[in-house]
């Protein structure tokens, strides 16, 4: 897996609105995903919140080789790779407050105009060992879509003006309720 297919991730992403595509993998088991000593990603979890984060679009203004920690709301999930967009905290997704949009999917942040979304949006991907593209697998332990997350990890820009951060480690805040009538995808 290459750069450039994050890049078309990143770049397609804001189209895919309500689709099956944003439920590929909220997570494996519905909640709680279970720590495996076999997993490359075990490791990953970090035990306790590393404290004040940057907000994302901060994160996108910081230096590439930058070692930075962000907090956001998961937005996607890569299938099948250690890797997700990351959304700004202080964006809104649909539903998040009272309102009359009647959106059935909030975790894709559909209400929201992509130009705005994209601005707000960066990659977190666990790099492979071989340094190209993120390392597969078929989970992102313990994370769902909308979970408020903090991310440890070096940022990176593309020649496309794509934001990844390349994560040492992570810390879930936060696991939102969706309100009633709405039920996780999976």
């Amino acid at each position: 897996m290459t750069k450039r297919f994050f890049t078309m991730l990143l770049i397609l992403a804001p189209l895919g609105c309500g689709s099956d595509s944003e439920s590929a993998n909220p997570t494996t088991d519905g909640g709680e995903a279970k720590k495996s000593a076999a997993s490359p990603l075990a490791s990953i979890t970090l035990a306790e919140d590393p404290g004040e984060a940057l907000a994302i679009s901060a994160a996108r203004d910081a230096e590439a080789g930058q070692d930075i920690v962000v907090v956001g709301r998961i937005d996607k999930i890569v299938t099948g790779y250690a890797s997700f967009t990351l959304t700004d905290i202080a964006l809104d997704y649909c539903g998040q407050v009272e309102s009359e949009d009647g959106c059935k999917t909030p975790w894709d942040y559909c209400c929201i105009p992509s130009e705005e979304k994209a601005a707000a949006t960066l990659m977190v991907m666990v790099d492979a060992a071989d340094g190209v593209g993120a390392i597969e697998a078929e989970e992102v332990p313990g994370l769902r879509l909308l979970d408020a997350v903090v991310v440890k990890g070096k940022l990176s820009k593309d020649e496309f003006g794509n934001v990844i951060v390349h994560a040492a480690g992570w810390f879930k805040r936060e696991r939102p309720n969706l309100r009633e009538g709405l039920h996780w995808p999976g």
